[in-house]
C-alpha cells in the first residue's frame, strides 16, 4: 500500500493552516502585523546619485538632482547629442567646496544638488547626461527634449 499521496496532502493542509493562523487570518480577513522598519543602503559607491531629469520629456526646462560625496577630487555631468557628442560639460567640483566650508549648517548636504538645464537651444530629441566622477563614468541617464506635448 503507497501513503505517499495521502501523507502529501496532510503535510499541504497542515502548511496552509499554519500560515493563515501565522498571518491572523480569520475568516475572510487578512490582518498583517509588522514591527519595527529599518532602511538600510548596501552600496560600494558611497552614495554617488545621478537622478532622472524631471520632467522628462521636457519642452523649455528640466532639473537633473545629484549627490557626490566629499571624498572624490572631481565631479562634472557630460551633456552629449544622440550621436555622442559632447554638448557640454557642468564643473560639479566647485559647488561642493561651498558647500563643505559653508558655516551656516548647510554641511549636512555638501555633495548634494540641482542643475537647471534650459534646452532653448536644443532640437527636439535624446540626450544623454553622465556623472564623471575622478574621470570615471559612474552614472548615465537619457533625457527627451520635445516641443510637443507628452500624450
Amino acid at each position: 500500500m503507497n501513503t505517499n499521496g495521502a501523507r502529501i496532502q496532510v503535510v499541504a493542509i497542515l502548511a496552509a493552516t499554519v500560515a493563515t493562523a501565522a498571518l491572523g487570518q480569520t475568516g475572510d480577513e487578512v490582518a498583517a502585523c509588522y514591527g519595527p522598519s529599518t532602511t538600510v543602503r548596501l552600496s560600494d559607491r558611497e552614495n554617488l546619485v545621478l537622478n532622472q531629469n524631471s520632467p522628462n520629456p521636457f519642452a523649455e526646462q528640466t532639473t537633473i538632482t545629484y549627490k557626490v560625496p566629499d571624498r572624490v577630487k572631481t565631479a562634472k555631468i557630460v551633456f552629449s547629442d544622440a550621436r555622442g557628442d559632447r554638448i557640454k560639460a557642468v564643473d560639479l567640483s566647485s559647488s561642493r567646496e561651498r558647500s563643505v566650508d559653508a558655516s551656516d549648517g548647510s554641511e549636512e548636504c555638501a555633495g548634494e544638488g540641482r542643475l537647471f538645464v534650459f534646452g532653448d537651444g536644443l532640437s527636439d530629441g535624446l540626450y544623454t547626461y553622465a556623472l564623471v566622477v575622478d574621470e570615471k563614468t559612474v552614472a548615465s541617464r537619457q533625457m527627451i527634449k520635445s516641443t510637443s506635448p507628452p500624450r
